[in-house]
Order: C-alpha cells, then structure tokens, then sequence
C-alpha cells in the first residue's frame, strides 16, 4: 500500500493592499507554481498569520483576489519565472487604484503599447520600482516589486515623451 503523498508546499509573507486597507499575512502555496500564477488562478486565498488593519491579529484569513488590489513581494520572492528580457522594453507609467496610485515601470513587448498590455492582461501584473501612495495615508512607500491585479484599475496615465 502507498502513502498518498503530500502537495509540496512553500509560504510567501506578503503585504497586501485591499479594499478594505492594508494586512500582511502568510499564503501558502504549491511549490510548483510561480506566485504571480497563483494569485491569477486563484479565486480565494487562504492566508494564515494575518495582521489587518484596524481588526487585528488573525489566525486565518480567506482573502479575495476581487478584492486584492495588489500585492508587495517580501525580499527574495520572485514573482513567476524570469521571462527572456531581450524583446522587451521598461515602460514607465502611473497606475490609478481607488485608494491611491502607483508610480512604477512594467516590461513591454517593444511594439506594444500599455493600453493594449493592460487589456490584454489575464492575470497580475509585475510593476518595478514601484511608488506607492495610499491618499488616505501620510506619504508613500516604494516597493522594488508589486503584482497589480488589474480589474481594480481604475486607469492608467503614461507620460508624454
């Protein structure tokens, strides 16, 4: 008889701008999948040692991606795979969320334009460099990465050249 085995598994401490403010909490993960696909794939997110906002510690937490408005990578974490940066080209651009806004940069195909990467986008996006700015809050944090789920956007602004 076999031991049914059990799915490998790593922990990604993240912090986590949401509808209902910021939390920082535990995911956990098959070990198998990049972080960036996991939050795409996944409706819900099953978090443990959450610290949230204004309610406090919390053992469990199921998080919503509908209301996950992007996602601050701990040191170390990469977002998915590296893709090959060769054909592409940093974009720099101003992301609107109903709470605030993100200053960063993004890889673009070098023939695509940003409207276009957004509207095609089907999962999180990986913004660089990131200047985070919370209107609620006094000033603004920078982030070396962020994931951006764009269906919260509320739009996009890329400066002039």
């Amino acid at each position: 008889m076999t031991t049914p085995q059990k799915h490998l598994q790593h922990q990604v401490r993240a912090r986590v701008l949401t509808g209902a403010g910021w939390l920082e909490g535990t995911f956990h993960l098959a070990q198998l999948h990049g972080f960036a696909q996991y939050l795409s794939k996944n409706a819900w997110y099953p978090m443990t040692d959450v610290v949230l906002a204004k309610v406090g510690n919390l053992p469990f937490f199921q998080l919503a991606r509908a209301e996950t408005l992007l996602v601050v990578l701990s040191a170390g974490t990469r977002p998915s795979p590296a893709p090959s940066t060769s054909a592409l080209k940093p974009q720099a651009a101003t992301f609107v969320l109903p709470p605030g806004s993100i200053d960063g940069t993004v890889q673009l195909a070098a023939q695509l334009r940003l409207s276009d990467f957004i509207d095609h986008s089907t999962g999180f996006i990986h913004v660089q460099a990131a200047n985070v700015r919370v209107w609620a809050d006094a000033g603004a944090e920078s982030f070396d990465d962020v994931l951006l789920n764009p269906q919260r956007l509320v739009g996009v602004i890329e400066p002039q050249a």
